[in-house]
């Protein structure tokens, strides 16, 4: 499948920064990690672990998610919540051993594909800043039927000091090439708390 993208969002050739514009209003910056905690282009990779990072290809691995987010920014459904990045690009650190994979854990984890662009981690908040983990659900379930994936894994935790439940989704997209010919898995999971619930499936988790 050909990814359609507009020119103006098109990363090649363009010079690499936190500022180049991947869709209408969403830049880089917006997946170098949380508030408060965002990293910088520069830092992203140390060359020690697997040399200097392919800026080109990250960023064409988070055009898919700019288009993703684009599909809640302009619907109404989800006129009253806000999507956010809760853990955008990995920034490595000494857990990563030599060849670039993070020790104790297997090649093509989590940790390695956020390096990549290729997973996002979204959070779908209230006016209140909290995550709203009915209309989380209803958010996977529409992205499962309108957005191209690898996988979309439902993932709820009461890790929250307070106990609280928290949802979030978390997407993963395929190695985009300067082609932009990309294909999709479509794989769909739920996780509570790290444990896998359903395969193929999502399971709607609500509060007590």
């Amino acid at each position: 499948m050909k990814l359609l993208i507009d020119p103006k969002y098109d990363p090649t050739g363009k010079e690499i920064t936190s500022k180049l514009k991947l869709g209408p209003g969403i830049s880089m910056a917006k997946f170098l990690g949380a508030r408060g905690s965002r990293t910088q282009i520069k830092k992203l990779y140390n060359e020690g672990f697997n040399g200097p990072p392919d800026l080109d290809q990250i960023a064409r691995n988070l055009v898919l998610h700019a288009q993703i987010m684009q599909t809640v920014v302009s619907n109404q459904e989800y006129a009253q919540h806000r999507l956010i990045v809760s853990e955008g690009i990995y920034e490595p650190n000494p857990a990563f051993d030599p060849s670039g994979n993070y020790i104790g854990e297997r090649p093509g984890d989590i940790l390695k594909l956020r390096r990549t662009g290729q997973v996002v981690v979204y959070q779908l908040v209230d006016r209140a800043g909290k995550t709203d983990p009915r209309k989380t659900f209803d958010l996977a379930v529409y992205w499962k039927d309108y957005i191209n994936y690898d996988k979309i894994t439902l993932d709820y935790d009461t890790f929250d000091p307070n106990g609280d439940l928290t949802s979030q989704i978390v997407v993963e997209t395929p190695v985009v090439p300067v082609t932009f010919e990309v294909s999709y898995k479509y794989d769909i999971e739920t996780k509570y708390n790290g444990v896998l619930q359903t395969k193929n499936e999502f399971l709607e988790i609500l509060p007590d």
